[in-house]
Order: C-alpha cells, then sequence, then structure tokens
C-alpha cells in the first residue's frame, strides 16, 4: 500500500482519482475543478492517491497544518469497499506523527452512524466544538459537522488555531500559501 501526491492534474490517474472524488463526495462537500485546482497550488494541500500495485484504490485529500493533519477527504474505490484500505490509509497518516483533525455528518442515520463507528475504531475520538465546514462553493449554507480528532481529542487552543487556518486557506477563494 502506497500514498502518493499527484502535483499535476494532466497525469491520467490523476483524472481518475478527481472523477473518484466527484463520485464519492455531495457537490456541497467537495470542490469544482477549478477550485482543486488552485487549493492544489497551497503546499500545506496533498492530494494523494492511495495504490496498491500501481493500481488506484482510493484518495486521501488532506492539508498538513504544522503539527496538524486536516484529512479532508478519504473514499476508496466502491469496488474496494469494507476491504480495509480506509483503516489502512489512516494507518499511512497516523505514521507522519502528528495529530489528525477530520469532519463527519452528525450522526443521525445508519450510514452516518457507522462512518462515526469507523473513525471510532480507528482510533478517533469526538471533540465537542461547535463546527461550521468551510464552504466550497460561493454563497454555499453553512454546513455543521463533528470534529474528531486522533489520537486524542484536540484541545480548544488548538482547534481555534485550526479553525482560523479552515477559514483563511480552506474554503472557496482562500489565500494561497505557496
Amino acid at each position: 500500500m502506497l500514498l502518493k501526491r499527484l502535483e499535476n492534474p494532466n497525469e491520467e490517474i490523476w483524472k481518475e482519482a478527481f472523477a473518484l472524488c466527484e463520485s464519492a463526495f455531495p457537490k456541497e462537500e467537495r470542490r469544482d475543478l477549478d477550485e482543486l485546482l488552485r487549493v492544489m497550488k497551497n503546499s500545506d494541500y496533498h492530494f494523494c492517491v492511495l495504490l496498491e500495485r500501481e493500481e488506484l484504490c482510493g484518495i486521501v485529500l488532506y492539508w498538513e497544518i504544522g503539527e496538524l493533519i486536516y484529512l479532508e477527504h478519504l473514499a476508496t474505490m466502491p469496488e474496494k469497499r469494507c476491504s480495509g484500505l480506509g483503516s489502512a490509509a489512516l494507518e499511512l497518516l497516523k505514521q507522519e506523527g502528528k495529530m489528525i483533525i477530520l469532519e463527519i455528518e452528525p450522526p443521525a442515520d445508519e450510514l452516518t452512524k457507522r462512518r462515526l463507528g469507523f473513525y471510532q475504531r480507528n482510533g478517533f475520538e469526538v471533540a465537542e466544538y461547535r463546527h461550521i465546514q468551510a464552504k466550497y462553493h460561493e454563497g454555499d449554507p453553512d454546513v455543521e459537522l463533528v470534529i474528531l480528532s486522533y489520537p486524542e481529542v484536540i484541545e480548544k487552543e488548538a482547534y481555534d488555531g485550526f479553525y482560523s487556518y479552515l477559514q483563511r486557506y480552506v474554503g472557496y477563494g482562500g489565500e494561497d500559501k505557496i
């Protein structure tokens, strides 16, 4: 299992990875192509593919913010789901030795409850902070999400710094930090 950072959107595997992102996440939870190309210029942003024997198995899109990794998107190919690849991808990120933070929908139905359980089984803990997702498109409504972090609950001061970064760089039309 290999996590490979892609920086050239002209690579064929990049196009496959972007197609997975489009199919795995609803429009309000992902960037359009132009906005994705903008954030890829930010040195903190990592557009990575999960490869097994050079075959695309998934995507891991994250921001490296000092001693924190913000896991923005994790998805596996539909035919590879429930095979342990998501947990394997998380293990690769854990090897960086940094706190990992991510967002999920509030657990309200079977799917969202399973998603919460998946992350908790992988050592993530819920932080009880009110959190609004960075907007991916101009005019998006506020979307309240649940924050999880690994290996422990993120401290409030660190969360506040993360949230400030999120608003400044991650959201639609944010500043480029090259």
